[in-house]
């Protein structure tokens, strides 16, 4: 990324850095806060799109670096509070200095993370927040103010389109939960904290992600996705993708391509997270890491045939929200969380047998630590070379052309340029019907493409009943100016959605049937805009400011005292 500062990145990069261009366009050239996005399918909402990330705090620096800087920046910011995040974990889960940070990079650099990062999958960079929300999870048991902390990054996957980290970070947390729970000794009084922590973060989480939950929600009213259950993987071929170095880039018997599927650790980082699982079994609070990697191991085999739909995925698949996640083999990352975590615990195991051989003196006079500090870091080295060896051949895909300024259309129309040239789109001033989108978007039959005017009369650009004699564009707003002879509708060149209204003064009313955003308007000469105002936003607004004010509350009454024991 860093080698090639201005170029753009491979695969789903092109559309999510689409959506950052869009609203960096909406805000330098409209001077508006983007709602709408009128360059992709013909336009759809930015607003209500659950991939969004224009309310990341990263998307402000976009605003006064560039998208490119911003968005390498924020895969940088979030890599580096993964790798902190778990060092930190690992440390307070009594491991060494050295085995927590091979826990961490061995989590951090997976294959998993080389390949959707490299892969343009931006909304699971926040995936590297994990250890981190579990940490303010923790704490939060002991001390209220921490569930503010937890609530804060739980919006913030949000905020950041984490359309898989924020559900699958909410079941690590439920599991979690019952680990701490059933290694407590006094379980009824972890229960209580437990609760009182998921049921306070949870709520602070909802009011604080209001600007992000109802949009998401009512655009997924609208258009609702849910997924099939069409992969299903066996213990061998994960085994597999968690060792395998080169490969194909399709897997034969199933959907995905080889990117879907890779986590790659090694033979090396899995024989050391086996031993770390024998050492797990003699300490109660640790017995928790085993059953994580099996438990999200067991997800990611997906729709198992011989379980049919009593499998794990099968089961997850009928809740709302998990019924429109597809692809099972993502739990993987989950599942390399607790495998990282189980190596690190085998690294220092193997530190504390070496370290009992040199105090008994069986090899003779060696210096003090030179097997039990020696031997560990060399493994660690070794794990650490090996592993970028894997994988920076993955991640070196930063190749795309940059995005060139001031080369805009003097007038928005719709194109038909392919799909490797969407992040270019919105600086170019022009749209398409084409759909890259996770969402079942209907796109408005009757769009036109070319540099032609981009609103009508209906029937015919020119007919008895009028003319329209100009028009134009911004993101959240259309207008033009229209003669018409007789009453008549015009039909602009977007799609229709709930929220796009009439401006205060201006006559007629806009079709709500019609696919195409229309407006029926009288006879006469007048200039007709509409603007786009998500019914939700208000509501959307309030709310989360209400959150933050209880956050803020509950941050002053516990400023100085813990109060969960």
């Amino acid at each position: 990324m860093l080698a090639h500062p201005r170029a753009t990145g491979f695969g789903d990069w092109q559309f999510f850095h689409h959506m950052w261009e869009a609203g960096y366009v909406g805000v330098w050239r409209y001077g508006e806060w983007p709602l709408w996005d009128p360059y992709h399918c013909g336009g759809v909402t930015l607003f209500g799109n659950p991939q969004s990330q224009l309310l990341s705090p990263f998307f402000a620096l976009a605003l006064v670096t560039d998208t490119t800087i911003a968005l390498k920046l924020f895969v940088l910011a979030h890599a580096a509070a993964g790798l902190g995040g778990m060092y930190a974990l690992a440390r307070r889960e009594g491991l060494g200095p050295l085995a927590s940070g091979t826990s961490a990079l061995l989590w951090c650099g997976s294959g998993f993370f080389a390949w959707h990062v490299a892969g343009g999958h931006a909304a699971f960079v926040p995936f590297y927040l994990a250890p981190l929300a579990l940490l303010a999870f923790r704490r939060a048991l002991d001390d209220r103010r921490y569930v503010v902390a937890l609530a804060a990054l739980m919006t913030l996957l949000l905020l950041e389109g984490a359309v898989y980290p924020f559900p699958y970070l909410t079941l690590l947390l439920a599991f979690d939960a019952l680990a701490q729970v059933a290694s407590a000794r006094r379980p009824l009084r972890r229960t209580r904290a437990v609760l009182s922590a998921l049921g306070l973060a949870g709520l602070l989480t909802a009011l604080l992600g209001a600007i992000r939950l109802l949009p998401v929600a009512a655009t997924l009213e609208r258009a609702p996705r849910v997924t099939p259950l069409r992969d299903a993987l066996t213990p061998a071929e994960l085994l597999r993708f968690l060792t395998t170095r080169t490969h194909p880039w399709a897997v034969p018997g199933h959907p995905f391509v080889w990117p879907e599927y890779d986590a790659y650790l090694g033979w090396v980082a899995l024989a050391l997270a086996l031993l770390g699982a024998v050492a797990a079994l003699a300490r109660r609070r640790r017995l928790a890491w085993i059953v994580g990697a099996l438990v999200f191991g067991a997800l990611a085999l997906g729709a198992i045939p011989s379980l049919d739909a009593a499998s794990p995925w099968a089961l997850l698949h009928r809740l709302p929200v998990y019924d429109s996640l597809r692809v099972p083999s993502r739990f993987l990352v989950l599942a390399t969380f607790y495998l990282a975590l189980l190596a690190g615990l085998g690294l220092d195991a193997i530190a504390r047998a070496l370290g009992a051989v040199e105090a008994r003196g069986v090899l003779g006079r060696t210096p003090p630590g030179a097997l039990s500090r020696g031997v560990p870091a060399l493994l660690a080295l070794g794990l650490a070379v090996e592993l970028l060896t894997a994988t920076m051949p993955i991640m070196d895909r930063w190749h795309g052309p940059p995005i060139e300024r001031a080369q805009a259309a003097a007038r928005f129309h719709l194109t038909r340029a392919p799909y490797p040239e969407y992040a270019h789109f919105p600086e170019r001033n022009v749209g398409s019907r084409g759909c890259y989108e996770a969402m079942p978007v209907l796109v408005a039959p009757g769009l036109w493409d070319g540099d032609v005017p981009q609103a009508r009369v209906v029937g015919h650009p020119e007919t008895a009943a009028g003319r329209v004699l100009d028009e134009g564009r911004t993101n959240n707003t259309v207008w033009a100016d229209v003669d018409l002879a007789r009453p008549a509708a015009v039909v602009f060149n977007q799609n229709y959605a709930p929220g796009w209204r009439l401006s205060e003064g201006s006559v007629g009313r806009v079709a709500v049937s019609a696919p195409r955003l229309t407006v029926e308007l009288p006879a006469g000469r007048r200039r007709v805009t509409l603007r786009y105002l998500p019914p939700t936003l208000p509501f959307a607004v309030g709310l989360s400011a209400l959150g933050a004010a209880l956050c803020l509350l509950l941050l002053w009454r516990h400023r100085a005292r813990p109060t969960l024991t």
